[in-house]
């Protein structure tokens, strides 16, 4: 019985140490490659000093954004349009349009650095900026009326760029990568075929 443990052991140990090495050489080889190539380049970006300057300039927009939204329609103006875009009562055209503005900002993003990253900050800043309106404005609920501390309209904000923000970024993203693919595949056809195509 002992020599059968000592064989089953042995024998153990020698398939626990092929499938460590075949499994670290594995991961040392094509998974650190696409983790280190395209994987980083489609997380991170292509350019480091790009991706740093859309993440700082990210607050400036959320600022920004906060700035135009409070000094001009104010948040429960803001508030009745997007709940009457959403619930389709009343269409409001400004929230389309800066929809569509996210999106573009998303699918440059996209085409010039490649960054899912980034590109999600930078049209999630506007989303929060919007959000962080409701800051000391009085909201009714069905126990009383409120005012909105600093703590909640951060919170709240977060969750509107989490919520709203992300989903238009990936929408972006996809687009500024499948606009780079059509003119990278087609961009350089636009001549007539050369005789070795023809042959």
């Amino acid at each position: 019985m002992w020599r059968v443990l000592r064989r089953f052991a042995h024998s153990f140990r020698s398939l626990c140490v092929t499938v460590y090495d075949r499994v670290g050489a594995f991961l040392s080889g094509p998974v650190r490659q696409f983790v280190v190539g395209p994987f980083r380049v489609a997380l991170l970006g292509q350019h480091r000093d790009v991706s740093l300057l859309v993440t700082l300039l990210s607050p400036v927009l959320a600022l920004g954004t906060a700035w135009l939204v409070g000094s001009t329609v104010g948040y429960h103006t803001l508030t009745a349009w997007v709940r009457g875009t959403w619930f389709g009562t009343d269409p409001s055209l400004a929230i389309f349009l800066a929809i569509g503005g996210l999106l573009v900002i998303g699918a440059i993003s996209a085409a010039v650095n490649s960054g899912l990253l980034p590109t999600s900050v930078l049209v999630s800043a506007p989303v929060f900026g919007a959000g962080v309106t409701r800051y000391g404005t009085t909201v009714t609920y069905s126990w009383g009326s409120d005012v909105v501390s600093l703590p909640e309209a951060v919170g709240v904000a977060s969750l509107l760029a989490v919520g709203f923000g992300i989903p238009i970024a990936l929408c972006g993203f996809v687009l500024g990568r499948a606009l780079c693919y059509v003119i990278s595949v087609y961009g350089g056809r636009s001549g007539p075929p050369s005789t070795v195509e023809n042959a």
